[in-house]
């Protein structure tokens, strides 16, 4: 009995081990899938256009954040993809919309237009991370591209409908890149939504 309860207190130790490091996450929708090629080579060039705005973001960061999820250990990194893993939602099919601010943050956008699939997405992959985080869910989802940050104020919207689906999201890592400057986003999981 006395090596059973030895075993499980390394077990357990080795776990709160594993679970002190942390790992910036968020759920989101990728343009890698070649059936998005033209819409996101649409969406760079409308980027490189307002490059003067702000500091672009890299091409391959270009995404839709579904939820947020900030530092995590790899204890609550598994239970939110076992959270995931019982998601059932239809592909998503939907298109951009035309740009946007977030002032307060410097943030330039590309909106997504209103989608009931995207929303439940969300909205589920939020209280889920509500749920296992501890913390309050979010509110008020708004479905955008990030193509800037620290930008200035603009009020020239530029107007791009451009479709785009998704038959997968996933969970992505803020990763500092190579270079030292800035982060590239690296998918740890994906899920599919069924065609």
């Amino acid at each position: 009995m006395s090596e059973l309860r030895e075993q499980y207190t390394q077990i357990t130790q080795g776990c709160r081990t594993l679970s002190k490091e942390t790992r910036r996450l968020f759920f989101a929708l990728d343009f890698s899938d070649k059936h998005n090629a033209n819409s996101r080579s649409a969406i760079v060039a409308l980027k490189q256009i307002l490059a003067e705005h702000g500091r672009p973001v890299p091409d391959d960061n270009l995404h839709i954040t579904l939820a947020f999820l900030g530092e995590v250990d790899n204890l609550a990194y598994r239970a939110l993809c076992e959270a995931a893993d019982k998601i059932s939602l239809p592909a998503i099919s939907t298109q951009t919309t035309e740009t946007g601010e977030f002032p307060k943050q410097g943030i330039l956008w590309l909106g997504i237009e209103e989608n009931a699939t995207l929303s439940t997405l969300a909205c589920q992959l939020q209280e889920a991370a509500a749920k296992i985080l501890g913390r309050s869910a979010e509110h008020n989802f708004v479905p955008h591209i990030t193509l800037a940050r620290r930008a200035r104020p603009t009020e020239n919207r530029r107007s791009l409908r451009t479709p785009i689906t998704f038959y997968h999201f996933g969970i992505y890592a803020s990763v500092p890149a190579k270079n030292g400057h800035g982060v590239h986003y690296q998918c740890l999981n994906s899920w599919t939504l069924t065609r």
